[in-house]
């Protein structure tokens, strides 16, 4: 074989393989959890119909990712719900966020809702505790006050927040407890709110409830993923 061809066949390759290595080596920077989409749907509470409560106080798929200046639109299902999105660092798992969290009877799964409501729950008031929840880097992501006389009634951080559908308005003698979004409702096909947020910087965000009960209690929470160009950690 022509030795000229030979070169340009073994610097094709290695062209090919250092793509392929950089391609892998950004996914896992970037701690993608599954395919990357355009735009997403999240599922903000189990589907309908659902009986309420903590065992559907839960994201589905609770981790998404998506381009850079793709969307996310979250469904509302059942009650008592609100939306907030915090940027995390990019290697934070769920077990960094619900660390800091409400815990179960010792040896409680973290997908056991059930277990957990026995200890955490309304009755115990453990929600209404103060709770500063911290990412991978042991960062600040949400810092959430004591409620006492419905004072911090909501997860509302305002000064680190990027959405906050229930959440006070600032600098304002308003009441602090925004409403609540209304989900969809099977039994009479009501349909519920739909929030749409576009990212447009990449990078890993926590997406949480800012019911009090359904995120420090039930743990109501999980992540979207933004990747393209400007990748960061």
């Amino acid at each position: 074989m022509n030795r000229h061809l030979v070169t340009a066949l073994v610097t094709s390759c290695a062209f090919a393989l250092a793509a392929t290595l950089t391609a892998l080596a950004k996914d896992k920077d970037n701690d993608q959890q599954g395919p990357v989409e355009t735009d997403a749907v999240v599922q903000f509470g189990a589907g309908q119909p659902q009986p309420g409560g903590p065992t559907t106080h839960f994201l589905d798929p609770e981790d998404v990712t998506i381009h850079k200046g793709g969307t996310v639109t979250f469904v509302v299902n059942g009650g008592g719900h609100g939306v907030a999105i915090y940027p995390v660092a990019n290697h934070t798992t769920r077990e960094d966020i619900a660390a800091d969290l409400c815990q179960g009877p010792p040896g409680t799964a973290e997908n056991d809702r059930a277990a957990r409501a026995t200890v955490c729950n309304a009755a115990t008031g453990t929600a209404n505790l103060a709770y500063q929840l911290t990412d991978t880097k042991n960062d600040i992501v949400v810092e959430v006050p004591a409620n006492v006389a419905n004072n911090n009634p909501r997860v509302d951080d305002q000064p680190r927040t990027l959405l906050g559908t229930s959440g006070q308005i600032p600098n304002s003698p308003a009441r602090k407890d925004g409403a609540f979004l209304m989900g969809t409702n099977a039994a009479n096909d009501t349909p519920g709110h739909r929030i749409q947020y576009r990212f447009l910087k990449t990078g890993r965000y926590l997406v949480i409830c800012m019911n009090r009960g359904h995120s420090m209690n039930d743990h109501m929470f999980g992540f979207v993923n933004v990747v393209g160009d400007d990748d960061n950690n």
